[in-house]
């Protein structure tokens, strides 16, 4: 784009053609038909390894519900495993609210924020302590809940 003189080339001296275009990386390519049609066909081959997979291996059915036992002890499903940790931590009526709304509120908002808190130009995690940081306790946070849900469908089969 600039000539031995550092000044710009004037923009008529190039033409785009048919076999230059794709040697241009700022010309940008047709989304449709070609990657639709290449999308489409995807998501057709991983809706059909879905249905192949449901039909080899179906869901186990257990027996009906019955209201009237006292044996049964409800479990959350593996996605509010935390939120049963936080009542375990915040025990009484008045700290449910604090655990259960104001804990994951600040949690949240923190990840939102990571990319406006830490704007610095290095890559090496030991230069970004504050993302290194939070990229740990995001890590530590996934893996404890992992195995929390792996210690309750150990401790409690089939439930």
């Amino acid at each position: 784009m600039y000539t031995a003189t550092g000044q710009a080339k004037p923009l008529e001296e190039e033409v785009i053609t048919e076999e230059n275009v794709y040697e241009r990386p700022d010309e940008t390519m047709g989304f449709f038909p070609g990657q639709v049609l290449r999308d489409l066909f995807v998501m057709t081959l991983i809706l059909l390894a879905c249905c192949v997979l449901s039909y080899v291996s179906p869901a186990p059915l257990t027996e009906p519900a019955d209201p009237a036992t006292t044996s049964y002890v409800p479990r959350p499903e593996w996605f509010f495993f935390f939120y049963e940790q936080m009542l375990m931590f915040f025990p009484g009526y008045a700290l449910i609210g604090f655990g259960a709304v104001v804990i994951p509120t600040i949690f949240v908002i923190l990840l939102f924020a990571v990319p406006w808190m830490d704007r610095g130009p290095n890559y090496s995690p030991l230069q970004r302590p504050f993302a290194t940081i939070i990229g740990l306790l995001v890590v530590v946070t996934v893996v404890l809940n992992m195995l929390l849900a792996l210690s309750r469908i150990i401790n409690f089969p089939g439930q």
